[in-house]
């Protein structure tokens, strides 16, 4: 990006596209000499600059190399002082919070067109060296790993492995085309499950059994949205402009030249959807997965057989006995977690065809239906024939929060110091029949 009046000296970036997006840097202070080892001690490197030098910068979480951009101005303040880039400021109370009267600060922010060329460069750079490893991990054939949950080594591409993933043991990363250092995010989710730790909740469990029953059972094989670590491994995070203030755009609109294009015309790179989405690929933007709700779970439980909600599972089976005289934890008390999976999933798809649970009689209405269903008291889970098919391990409704809660019952908790024991006969038939099937393939 260019500007008519400014001008700035060229910053030498030292990155390459074979290595991660951060490694450890030695950082030495703007004004003194202590040194920093970024990424680990960038908190540590921002606090000293405001409590030892009053130096403040501006929208520090939006800057790209954050390193490159410090040793820039490590340079440039070796000899020259704050007050001739930094916006002075006046405020009533020292550092540490103490009251004092007109203490001096420096803002060092993007208002200075030097500081404002210099943050557009190293954006610029961060995305050419992410599309060039990007580029480097769709092609690269070199590539092999042993799988993170069995003992399978995968050669090849970096996408058979990614499928390999999602295939076998449904653990959901990304897709291929939207993610990038692709070795580096592989690498962290092995060193969790090492430490037994939960890819999602990032609770830490005793044994790695235990862990692989949690994460099954809570569907917690999939990495957390909210977490900003992860950013870095999405290319689309790598083409988006920090979000302007009014302040922010007015002073861009002040700077900007007549006849060039506008601001968000000129933050618009890459159209990655366009380029490197797959055709078979669902929607825009899916890889930063925002629609997930923030704290990983529903908020509300559905009935199962009218459309009263609420938000805690005792309510909710209180509700069933008062509405539809049926007692959930009596109805499934001799089943365990994966069978009450399937009963609940059943009788959603039950509802959902306007079958009945407990006759299988077909109606036009729901009314009909519900009518039907507490005149003839048939508000049960059905006949075990009907719903013990491996078929009913998926979610017949998207987001069921009641499949989240269904080990959430007094009976069902084990004790803090005993672990649950499945048969070997039992775990070997419902992975048999986990496996069996194909979310591509299943139809109901």
């Amino acid at each position: 990006m260019e500007h008519a009046a400014d001008t700035v000296p060229e910053v030498e970036i030292k990155c390459s596209a074979t290595l991660k997006p951060t490694a450890n840097t030695a950082v030495k202070c703007l004004k003194c000499d202590k040194v920093y080892i970024f990424p680990a001690d960038k908190d540590d490197c921002l606090a000293h600059l405001y409590l030892e030098h009053r130096l403040v910068i501006a929208d520090v979480e939006d800057i790209a190399l954050l390193e490159d951009y410090l040793q820039y101005w490590e340079k440039e303040f070796h000899s020259h002082e704050f007050e001739q880039y930094c916006t002075t400021m006046f405020l009533d109370q020292l550092p540490d919070g103490t009251y004092a009267r007109n203490e001096k600060y420096y803002l060092l922010c993007d208002i200075l067109p030097q500081d404002y060329e210099l943050r557009q460069r190293l954006r610029e750079q961060r995305l050419r060296t992410a599309l060039e490893r990007h580029q480097f991990e769709l092609t690269d054939r070199n590539f092999s790993k042993e799988c993170l949950f069995c003992r399978t080594v995968i050669q090849g591409l970096r996408a058979d492995y990614l499928d390999h993933l999602f295939d076998k043991h449904f653990l959901l990363v990304g897709k291929p085309e939207k993610l990038v250092y692709v070795d580096e995010l592989l690498n962290q989710l092995e060193a969790n499950l090492n430490q037994l730790v939960c890819l999602y909740c990032e609770k830490i469990f005793k044994d790695r059994t235990t862990l692989k029953e949690h994460m099954r059972k809570k569907g917690h094989k999939r990495i957390n949205p909210n977490r900003r670590e992860y950013d870095k491994y999405f290319l689309i995070n790598y083409n988006r402009a920090p979000v302007a203030t009014p302040r922010k755009q007015q002073h861009q609109r002040r700077r900007q030249p007549s006849g060039s294009m506008p601001s968000d015309a000129e933050n618009v790179s890459v159209d990655f959807d366009k380029h490197f989405s797959r055709p078979d690929s669902e929607g825009e933007h899916d890889s930063d997965w925002s629609d997930w709700a923030g704290d990983g779970e529903p908020h509300s439980l559905k009935c199962l057989y009218c459309p009263h909600l609420t938000e805690h599972f005792a309510g909710l089976k209180q509700h069933m006995i008062d509405g539809h005289s049926l007692d959930f934890d009596a109805a499934t008390s001799a089943l365990n977690f994966y069978q009450r999976v399937k009963v609940v999933n059943y009788v959603r798809r039950q509802l959902c065809m306007r079958r009945c649970v407990s006759c299988d009689l077909q109606f036009d209405e729901l009314d009909l239906l519900t009518q039907h269903m507490a005149q003839e008291s048939h508000c049960g889970i059905g006949e075990r024939s009907s719903w013990d098919k491996p078929e009913f391990f998926f979610p017949y409704m998207e987001n069921d929060g009641l499949l989240c809660v269904l080990d959430d019952t007094a009976d069902d908790e084990p004790d803090a110091d005993v672990v649950r024991i499945i048969s070997e006969d039992s775990l070997a038939q419902i992975n048999k029949d986990a496996e069996s099937l194909s979310l591509e393939n299943f139809k109901l």
